[in-house]
């Protein structure tokens, strides 16, 4: 790894960090520092190093896609930084898409609905359509094209960096 591939890493995570210490304040790096949500009657406790995780991520996604674009796929380093930010973002954005998945099969149940009257017919009554089967199809197709941005990544990093033979 060259010295300026070396600086342009330290820079991200330095970056990174001060982002993190911005958003979470000093005690958002401890380990036992959470974020406690509350949604309808299911309360969750998310410990902070995964906001930590996903924010690191992203800032490292963000920087090297820029290098990469802008050295038309050419340094060899970036490239394969950005393949792995965005490996990690794939399972991050699989993650969140199966908590909304468990979230619509939860705030869609026909539990919910009254009783069906006398000329009704199980077949008539629809679930509602919310918000969450919007984003969870909105993190389908980002899933989509991140994969298929790494499939072109990773075809032009071969292209471009073949072996002398």
């Amino acid at each position: 790894m060259k010295k300026k591939e070396l600086f342009w890493f330290i820079g991200t995570t330095i970056l990174a960090l001060i982002l993190n210490t911005l958003i979470f304040g000093i005690n958002g790096l401890n380990t036992d520092t959470t974020l406690d949500i509350n949604i309808h009657d299911t309360y969750f406790i998310i410990p902070n190093y995964h906001f930590i995780l996903l924010l690191a991520v992203l800032v490292f996604f963000g920087v090297y896609l820029v290098r990469t674009l802008r050295s038309n796929f050419k340094n060899l380093t970036a490239n394969l930084i950005v393949m792995i930010a965005t490996l990690l973002l794939i399972l991050v954005l699989i993650g969140l898409d199966s908590i909304l998945d468990a979230f619509i099969t939860q705030t869609t149940s026909w539990s919910i609905y009254p009783p069906l009257s006398a000329g009704e017919v199980e077949q008539d009554i629809k679930p509602k359509e919310n918000n969450l089967g919007i984003l969870s199809s909105a993190l389908f197709y980002t899933l989509i094209v991140l994969l298929m941005f790494l499939a072109f990544c990773g075809f032009k990093t071969g292209q471009n960096h073949k072996p002398n033979t």
